[in-house]
């Protein structure tokens, strides 16, 4: 055992410093091979960038990255991505935390086949890695796609551009890529802040994130760390450079499916809807009175069990947490004695999420802080009413 793994030793190293002049047949006899094939030959396997439109549906509202990697001498066309079980199907798994993810190896047709039905697109980059590593890569994608989806849904540690973020670095070994200096938008601003401006296309996907990422959005991470979105990643990866000094992508992408559907936004924006329920907060009648708090309390439930039960992550406190709770509903028959003091309270929370705009990073949208305002107005016409 010993005698073997020596001997492998020394067959590796004599293949990494002669390699390059011995012929295929040499080359492979110390590999184990008795085949002609070049198995360092530039195109015996090819990896590319998959980056993929992005979807009216929660989880793909960025977009989607994978990675394709394709054999011609072996036949092997397959797209690797990080796959969830199907949230749809399983949305109370989704808000307990309990969803699955892992890495798939899909063939490439099948996985095109499903974006064409949705009428998404789909393009591909070129990746420069060297032959050794591009095996490399197809080895931690094969042992990745062996284990199934046996990880915890993350979106925020584990989501798509990350995800290939990681494996690259892990085909690389001790190699590096070495990044143009970073744009403003990545030294500045927070992961909320590039996620949520990329989503503004989508206005009710935008108004649910903030539910589902707490302050963890708002922290300092590493530059690198903040390519979340697709198209971000393709932007500072096509201005990075391996240690070879080769650009990480083309510059140019490849399409593999032509986009067919376009969002066209809608007018009922959370904006609008919040602005029209501040407007009805003003009339006096009863029935908007309750209306707003069952509004409120639906929303305050949701938000209460994320923060408190919730296995969902970057839920762990969430300033939405203190306009939006089950408190008032609970204390409601008492408001006389502290419905103007909360909406004192709401108030100030309203100033100062509003003045984030100004100062800097973004922590609340502006839809919410609206709807508070609404709630600020019924709980001091009842206080008024009562004092």
């Amino acid at each position: 055992m010993k005698k073997s793994f020596i001997t492998g030793i020394l067959l590796t190293f004599c293949l990494i410093i002669h390699g390059q002049e011995m012929t295929v047949a040499e080359r492979n006899a110390l590999q184990g091979f008795n085949d002609t094939i070049d198995r360092l030959a530039e195109d015996f396997v090819t990896v590319s960038l998959v980056v993929c439109d992005p979807d009216e549906v929660l989880y793909s509202t960025l977009g989607h990255a994978a990675l394709h990697l394709q054999c011609p001498v072996f036949n092997l066309d397959y797209i690797f991505s990080y796959e969830s079980e199907n949230v749809r199907d399983k949305i109370w798994t989704f808000l307990k935390g309990n969803l699955k993810m892992g890495m798939f190896g899909i063939p490439t047709d099948e996985f095109l086949s499903v974006y064409q039905m949705t009428g998404r697109g789909v393009r591909e980059y070129t990746i420069h890695l060297s032959p050794e590593q591009e095996q490399k890569l197809w080895e931690v994608m094969d042992n990745l796609a062996a284990k199934g989806a046996n990880i915890p849904y993350d979106y925020f540690r584990r989501g798509c551009a990350k995800s290939v973020v990681q494996v690259i670095h892990k085909a690389l070994g001790t190699s590096a890529i070495h990044y143009a200096p970073w744009d403003e938008k990545y030294t500045k601003h927070t992961m909320r802040e590039l996620a949520t401006t990329f989503a503004t296309n989508v206005p009710w996907i935008e108004f649910v994130s903030y539910f589902l990422v707490g302050v963890e959005g708002d922290r300092d991470y590493p530059c690198e760390q903040k390519l979340i979105v697709p198209t971000d990643l393709v932007e500072v990866w096509q201005k990075a450079t391996f240690d070879s000094g080769e650009p990480v992508l083309d510059s140019e992408p490849r399409i593999l499916l032509e986009a067919t559907r376009h969002n066209e936004g809608t007018w009922c924006t959370p904006l609008l809807v919040s602005l029209l329920l501040l407007l009805l907060a003003f009339v006096p009648w009863k029935v908007v009175d309750y209306t707003l708090l069952a509004l409120y309390t639906l929303i305050g439930t949701v938000m209460t069990y994320l923060i408190l039960f919730s296995n969902l992550p970057c839920t762990d406190w969430n300033w939405l947490i203190i306009p939006f709770n089950i408190l008032p509903a609970i204390f409601w028959y008492w408001r006389k004695y502290w419905a103007l003091p909360y909406a004192a309270i709401l108030l100030i929370w309203c100033l100062v999420m509003s003045g984030e705009f100004f100062w800097g990073h973004v922590l609340v949208d502006w839809p919410h802080i609206i709807l508070t305002l609404a709630f600020c107005v019924v709980l001091v016409k009842n206080g008024l009413k009562r004092a």
